[in-house]
């Protein structure tokens, strides 16, 4: 696979999960502050980091190589359709949890995380990915909220208290990781898994289509 995704994240799950489909990706951390606005709407408020953290990346992008040619074509020897080569997509994310009327993100230290586990106890909540794709040949760019459903199953503060020493929940919005040990705790999901990873696949390759990607996947 020689193209090439940047993506605006440090996040080591949507870099891996970007490259289970066989991109190349190079990820470039957006430095964009994740504070929310008074009374901001979740879905507008991860849809705007996207939104943001795509495009201080493109900056930072075109003020390094500001004439060098981002994506070329070549014919493919096996199919013989034109390939795209080099970098042209930066992809950025945003997650976040919604509980309530609560918005969660990443806990500040254990008991924070200890707390929002506790809540999550046995109930619904939802998760919500905003990304945005830039695309730097076409200059254009796509923004969307994905929401997934994820029920809890009843948690001891004994189990809360063994996960958050596993130490995984630091980094994560509301506190846990589907992808790992934290999968025990969930009890059922409605929609996208990778959303809640960190990156709804599904509808990040059907915008890449929608945008005039071809022949970017393995």
């Amino acid at each position: 696979m020689s193209l090439q995704v940047i993506l605006a994240s440090q996040s080591p799950r949507r870099k891996e999960l970007l490259e289970r489909l066989g991109f190349a990706v190079k990820a470039i951390p957006s430095q964009v502050p994740e504070e929310r606005g008074t009374d901001e709407l979740p879905d507008h408020y991860v849809k705007r980091l996207a939104r943001d953290k795509a495009l201080s990346v493109v900056q930072r992008v075109r003020s390094v190589q500001p004439d060098a040619p981002l994506a070329s074509q070549r014919i493919s020897r096996v199919t013989g359709k034109t390939v795209e080569e080099g970098v042209r997509w930066v992809i950025g994310a945003d997650t976040v949890v919604v509980f309530g009327s609560e918005v969660l993100e990443k806990p500040r230290d254990n008991l924070d995380a200890y707390d929002m586990l506790m809540n999550l106890s046995g109930r619904e909540h939802t998760v919500i990915t905003g990304f945005c794709i830039y695309d730097l040949k076409r200059e254009k760019e796509g923004i969307q909220a994905v929401r997934t459903t994820v029920r809890f199953k009843p948690l001891s503060k004994n189990e809360v208290e063994r996960y958050v020493a596993v130490g995984e929940s630091m980094d994560k919005a509301g506190a846990y990781a589907i992808q790992g040990v934290g999968s025990y705790l969930v009890e059922s999901i409605s929609g996208s898994y990778t959303n809640v990873v960190g990156l709804p696949l599904c509808q990040v390759i059907q915008m890449m289509e929608e945008m005039g990607a071809t022949d970017f996947l393995p």
